[in-house]
C-alpha cells in the first residue's frame, strides 16, 4: 500500500509538471483510443463511447471536442435523445458533478430521428471542457428519460465517429462567431441552392477562414476501410469524381472563389456500413484544418470555406 500510494503520487506531480508548458492547437496533438466497453455514464444516462487520451486534460485550460453521432431509422417511429460528455481519470469512476465544467457550443444538443420517409439522424457536436482536476478519459452518452422502453439499442443502433479533442480558447470562439456572420452576409440563404445532382444539401454547420486562394484538400476514410465511393464538389463544380476511399489521403487543389466557397460530399454509395463517411484536410502554406462529412444516397453534407485575402 505505502508503495502503491507513491507511485500515485509521481504520477501525478509528473502530470502537473507537464502542466506548466506552453502547448499550442499546432503541437498539442490528441491520440484517441476508443475503448470497447464504455465507462458507465450518471445515473439516467447510457454510455455509446469511452475514448482514451494519450494526453491528459489540465486544469486551469480549456479543451474543445467534437464528434459525429448517428442514429439508425426506425421503420415507424422517430426519438430523440440529449447528448452530454463526461470527462473521468483514470482511477475513478464517470462523475455526474461535471456539468458546470462541460459547455455545448450547440444549443439543446440531441441525437434526433425522425419516422419515415426521413433520412437516419446525424449531427456533428461540438463541447469545451474546462477541468476542475486531470481527466485522461472522456465518455459520450444520451439522457434515457425512459429507461428500460427505449425503442432503440443504445449499443447497436448509434454510433459515434470522428471524435476529436484540441486546445480551445476564447479568441477561437469570436472568430468562428464573425466567420458564421459573414457566411450570411456573402451569401444569402435563399440564393443557395438546396439541392445538387438531385440530393438534398444539409448544411454541417462547420466554417474556416482561408486566407490563401489555392488550397489543398485531402480525401481519405478516418475509420474502417469500408470502399466508400465519393465524388467531392466545390461549389456546384466536381473536383473529384467516384473516388474510393483509402486510409492513405489522395489529395486535390481547389482555387477558391472570393467569399464562401461550399465542399460537398456526394455519396456514390453506401459502403459496407451506412453512412457513407469521409474525412477531408483542408491545407494551405500557412492553416490547416480537418472536417468529417457524413452522406448517404439522399442526402449530401457540405461545410463552408470563406476566402478572404490579407491585405
Amino acid at each position: 500500500m505505502k508503495y502503491k500510494t507513491l507511485f500515485i503520487f509521481l504520477f501525478y506531480v509528473i502530470l502537473l509538471q507537464a502542466q506548466k508548458e506552453k502547448l499550442t492547437v499546432k503541437d498539442y496533438g490528441f491520440q484517441i483510443t476508443e475503448m470497447g466497453i464504455p465507462k458507465r455514464a450518471p445515473s439516467g444516462y447510457e454510455s455509446i463511447l469511452t475514448v482514451k487520451l494519450n494526453k491528459p486534460l489540465y486544469p486551469k485550460k480549456a479543451y474543445e471536442v467534437g464528434f459525429w453521432i448517428i442514429g439508425r431509422q426506425l421503420r415507424n417511429q422517430g426519438y430523440s435523445y440529449p447528448i452530454n460528455i463526461f470527462p473521468s481519470n483514470f482511477m475513478g469512476p464517470v462523475n455526474g458533478q461535471v456539468f458546470d465544467q462541460v459547455e455545448s457550443i450547440e444549443i439543446l444538443p440531441a441525437l434526433k430521428v425522425l419516422p419515415p420517409p426521413s433520412y437516419s439522424g446525424r449531427g456533428h457536436f461540438t463541447f469545451v471542457i474546462r477541468p476542475d482536476t486531470i481527466y485522461n478519459y472522456i465518455t459520450i452518452a444520451l439522457k434515457n428519460s425512459d429507461w428500460g422502453r427505449s425503442p432503440i439499442n443504445f449499443s447497436k443502433d448509434v454510433t459515434v465517429t470522428g471524435v476529436f479533442v484540441r486546445p480551445f480558447t476564447e479568441k477561437q470562439k469570436e472568430e468562428d462567431k464573425i466567420i458564421e456572420n459573414n457566411e450570411r452576409i456573402i451569401i444569402p440563404e435563399e440564393t443557395l441552392p438546396n439541392k445538387i445532382a438531385e440530393r438534398v444539401l444539409i448544411d454541417s454547420k462547420k466554417s474556416y477562414s482561408i486566407s490563401e486562394r489555392i488550397i489543398s484538400i485531402g480525401l481519405y476514410d478516418h475509420r474502417n476501410i469500408d470502399k466508400d465511393r465519393v465524388t467531392i464538389y466545390h461549389n456546384d463544380k466536381i473536383v473529384v469524381q467516384n473516388l474510393e476511399l483509402k486510409r492513405k489521403k489522395k489529395m486535390f487543389e481547389i482555387r477558391l472563389e472570393p467569399g464562401a466557397n461550399r465542399i460537398t460530399l456526394h455519396a456514390k454509395n453506401l459502403g459496407e456500413v451506412a453512412p457513407n463517411t469521409a474525412a477531408i484536410l483542408i491545407k494551405t502554406k500557412t492553416q490547416e484544418y480537418e472536417a468529417v462529412l457524413a452522406s448517404d444516397l439522399g442526402q449530401s453534407q457540405y461545410f463552408t470555406l470563406i476566402y478572404k485575402q490579407n491585405k
